[in-house]
C-alpha cells in the first residue's frame, strides 16, 4: 500500500481512498489520479481491487475508483470486490470501469462494443452539478472505451457526447458519481471537484 501524508489545503485534514480496478502490474490510471490529488495536498492511500475485502473503507472521506484496461469480463469478476458501494454513504467518483462496475451493481445494462470512444471527444454537460464547475457546458476528454453502461434507474444522468449516451451520472441519494472518460489526464479539475465534495460532504 502506498501513504502519501501530505499537508492539506483545507481547514480539516482528510483521508482519501484510490482504487486501482486493473491488475496490480497496471497502473498508469491510479497513479494519474493520484498525482492530481497529491498536487492538492490531500492525504490518501493506494490499493489494488483485489484488496478492497481487506480494507475499512468507513475511515476514508471519499474514494476513487480507476479505469482499467481489461474488458469483457470486468464487471462480473469485480462485483464481490466492489460490494461496499452499495453501503457506502460518502463520495465516490468511478472512472470508466468504475463507471462500469457501479451503474452494473444498480441495474444498469452492459453494453459490449456498441458505443466505442478513443482519443479526444467532446462532452456536453446535460444536468449542471457542483462535480463540473468551471469546466464549461462542453469539454474535451480522453476516452479509451470499447463497452458502456445504459443510465441505472432513478441515476441523475449528467452528461454524454455524440457516440456514447451515459457519459456521467450520479446516484440519487448519495454522492456517487460515475464518468465514462478519464478525467485523469485532460480534466483534473473534476477530480479537484470531487475533493471539494468530499470536504463539504465531511463538514
Amino acid at each position: 500500500m502506498n501513504q502519501n501524508r501530505l499537508s492539506s489545503k483545507t481547514k480539516k485534514p482528510m483521508q482519501l481512498l484510490i482504487v486501482n480496478s486493473a491488475e496490480p502490474d497496471v497502473t498508469e490510471f491510479a497513479e494519474n489520479i493520484a498525482k492530481i490529488v497529491q498536487c492538492e495536498q490531500v492525504n490518501y492511500d493506494l490499493i489494488n481491487y483485489r484488496d478492497c475485502q481487506k480494507q475499512d473503507v468507513s475511515k476514508y472521506e471519499g474514494i476513487l475508483i480507476s479505469g482499467s484496461p481489461q474488458g469483457d469480463d470486468i464487471v462480473e469478476h469485480h462485483q464481490p470486490f466492489f460490494q461496499w458501494i452499495k453501503t457506502y454513504q460518502k463520495p465516490v467518483l468511478g472512472i470508466c470501469a468504475g463507471h462500469h462496475i457501479t451503474g452494473f451493481m444498480h441495474g444498469s445494462d452492459y453494453l459490449r462494443s456498441k458505443e466505442p470512444e478513443s482519443g479526444h471527444c467532446e462532452v456536453e454537460v446535460i444536468q449542471d452539478d457542483p462535480i463540473f464547475a468551471g469546466i464549461g457546458k462542453t469539454f474535451t476528454t480522453r476516452q479509451m472505451h470499447n463497452d458502456s453502461v445504459t443510465l441505472p434507474n432513478n441515476f441523475i444522468h449528467l452528461a454524454k457526447s455524440a457516440t456514447c449516451f451515459n457519459q456521467a451520472m450520479k446516484h440519487p441519494d448519495k454522492p456517487l458519481y460515475t464518468v465514462q472518460f478519464h478525467p485523469e489526464y485532460l480534466n483534473p479539475e473534476l477530480i479537484q471537484n470531487f475533493i471539494r465534495i468530499c470536504v463539504q460532504h465531511k463538514t
